[in-house]
């Protein structure tokens, strides 16, 4: 499958998606330094060579995402998650720092098959969480959502994620 990846950080969830035999064909990520080991894991090889995207505000604005249009099959986002996380504010939707409209956004221009999506527990706390499902529902998918922690996959620590898998209806 290929898979345009947004939020990449420092590429972890890319390594397992690898293993998986998806494709990465884009990397979106914001931060410069993760860019930076991003640029070095495809030099290493770890990864495969595709193009590194900054902001996702500008790669949805300047028609970027557009251009992937019926080439990704899925896309993977951990959308930041101080806003809705115990340890941050809580601001959900008024936090400047909340990049779901965005993400929706990619989602709604790219059309990929699958949406995998990832974020704290906490997010399932606010009332944001039925703006979620539903403009997933308006973009025309069906979702799912889970919680495992990292203990759930046989680590020694409990670090609980909210998964949420989305699929087009017409796939």
């Amino acid at each position: 499958m290929n898979e345009l990846s947004l939020f990449t950080g420092a590429g972890g969830g890319l390594l397992a998606t690898h293993s998986l035999g998806w494709v990465p064909v884009g990397y979106v990520e914001f931060d410069d330094y993760c860019q930076r080991v991003l640029a070095q894991r495809i030099k290493d090889g770890l990864i495969p060579v595709a193009p590194i995207f900054g902001d996702i505000r500008a790669f949805n604005g300047e028609g970027y995402a557009a251009s992937y249009t019926g080439l990704v099959d899925i896309i993977t986002a951990g959308f930041p998650c101080q806003p809705f996380s115990v340890a941050g504010k809580g601001e959900a939707e008024n936090d400047p720092r909340n990049m779901w409209p965005p993400t929706i956004e990619c989602i709604r221009l790219v059309r990929p098959r699958y949406a995998l999506l990832e974020n704290v527990p906490g997010l399932l706390a606010h009332e944001y969480t039925r703006a979620i499902f539903g403009e997933l529902a308006e973009a025309g998918y069906d979702a799912r959502w889970c919680v495992l922690g990292a203990d759930d996959a046989g680590a020694n620590h409990r670090r609980k994620r909210l998964w949420i898998w989305a699929w087009r209806r017409d796939v």
